[in-house]
């Protein structure tokens, strides 16, 4: 006796089974994209630092490389979508990969840059007061000076 079942007879032919699988792996990283979004909004996920350096000021470098990724993969994802003959994987010119590689390049540099530089040094001073009066506590955070 031969059961035939139409959805696995569907799937075995090899053009509908890499689509099959190319709708599981969009529904899943979909799936991962929500869980993320829903950590963000509950607040388990602090992007407070996204673009910040060890020293919680602004990077420069980071910025440029989060607006590159972002730029060139939704220019990606829109060349697959709109490419003739049905959506598919296009020739990325070299000029883009360039791109990509100098801003990460760039990031790099600014990490080795920033994993060199001398630390800074703090100080604290507490001098006692009399018994009413808590103790006085000054800081003193001085910073490398600059080579020459």
């Amino acid at each position: 006796m031969h059961l035939e079942i139409p959805v696995l007879a569907f799937a075995f032919e090899f053009n509908n089974l890499a689509l099959v699988i190319g709708w599981i792996l969009a529904v899943l990283l979909g799936a991962f994209a929500l869980a993320i979004i829903y950590k963000m909004v509950k607040g388990d996920i602090d992007l407070k630092y996204l673009i910040a350096g060890d020293d919680g000021d602004a990077s420069l470098s980071r910025f440029q490389f989060l607006i590159f990724t972002f730029v060139i993969a939704m220019s990606l994802f829109l060349l697959i979508i709109n490419k003739a003959g049905g959506p598919g994987f296009p020739d990325i010119p070299n000029s883009i990969l360039a791109l990509l590689g100098i801003s990460g390049g760039s990031y790099v540099v600014s990490k080795g840059v920033d994993a060199n530089a001398p630390p800074k040094t703090t100080e604290t001073t507490v001098t006692p007061n009399p018994p009413p009066l808590p103790p006085t506590t000054k800081t003193v955070v001085s910073e490398p000076k600059p080579v020459e």
